[in-house]
């Protein structure tokens, strides 16, 4: 006989009062279960929200329906998933000094119906010089569209451009020359950004502290038949030599953290993403003898783009 959970999967629809990317990147760094961040809002018929302590009514203002809706499907347990983003809603409220809420609710699916919807739901996105898509959408070529095309298959926490820290790194690597230029990509992921420099003629490294991320990225990496020199499961402080271009898109206390300097040739180029725009000069403090080539901002994310001074 067929375990239940082999056929059903609990489905969770989250939608905070702000700050729905960074709750979308706690759950998908700490949950680890198959998320969507979707722009056309669900509303919440069908789905038991009795475990919700908050008035739900609140998400069907107009005004509130701009804000980020984040699908997690699952075949674990609701209370115990719902039980960490209380925690982390707590923990953001107590940083932030101001209380960030969400409305929750979940029902039960069939196991059946829920991949293909999934693969349906990542379209492919245009940013910079680049045309991405997951390996079952129709090439760049097929689409008239004439852009680079990159197949990036999502899974997990990983990124396929669509995330606004992911589209500013590629719009800052689009306007560089990377030709013959030794690009780090720090805390790669999918590698994506590290694909992309390749395509630009960089020569690329990669690192991550995830193995499951050095993983993901070399299928990737083989997907679009680019290559890179060297991988490590680690992070900069491992790194050897001189580097003309370091990419990191984490989050803003990790990057200030880390050392980047030793490791980036004077004149190189640093780009910073997955930067909270409320840590934006604190993370320019960090950098204060480097000079600001350019800031982006989407949402409420900013990326950096700074030189290394000689």
């Amino acid at each position: 006989m067929k375990n239940k959970l082999d056929e059903e999967y609990f489905e969770i629809l989250v939608q905070p009062q702000a700050f729905g990317e960074v709750f979308a990147d706690f759950i998908s760094s700490n949950i680890e279960e198959t998320l969507e961040e979707i722009t056309t809002p669900y509303d919440f018929v069908g789905y038991e929200n009795d475990l919700s302590p908050y008035d739900l009514s609140v998400f069907f203002k107009e005004e509130e329906q701009k804000h980020t809706q984040i699908i997690i499907r699952t075949t674990k347990s609701p209370q115990l998933i719902l039980s960490m983003l209380q925690d982390f809603s707590h923990t953001l409220s107590n940083r932030l000094g101001e209380r960030v809420e969400f409305g929750y609710g979940y029902k039960v699916c069939q196991n059946k119906d829920w991949i293909e919807a999934y693969k349906q739901s990542i379209l492919p996105v245009s940013v910079g010089g680049f045309y991405i898509r997951p390996s079952w959408h129709k090439s760049a070529k097929e689409e008239g569209v004439e852009l680079q095309d990159i197949i990036i298959d999502p899974a997990l926490a990983f990124g396929s451009g669509h995330h606004a820290t992911t589209s500013m790194c590629l719009e800052l690597l689009s306007e560089m020359d990377l030709r013959e230029k030794r690009v780090l990509d720090v805390g790669c992921g999918s590698g994506i950004l590290s694909i992309c420099s390749s395509f630009l003629g960089a020569n690329v490294e990669i690192c991550d502290t995830d193995e499951f991320a050095i993983e993901e990225s070399k299928k990737n990496f083989a997907l679009n038949s680019q290559s890179f020199s060297t991988s490590w499961v680690g992070s900069i402080s491992q790194a050897q030599g001189e580097y003309d271009v370091i990419v990191a898109n984490i989050l803003a206390h990790i990057i200030m953290m880390l050392d980047f300097d030793t490791p980036l040739r004077n004149g190189g180029k640093l780009i910073l993403s997955g930067i909270l725009q409320d840590y934006q000069e604190q993370v320019l403090e960090c950098f204060k003898g480097y000079q600001i080539d350019k800031i982006l901002q989407k949402d409420e994310w900013v990326a950096l783009k700074l030189a290394k001074v000689k």
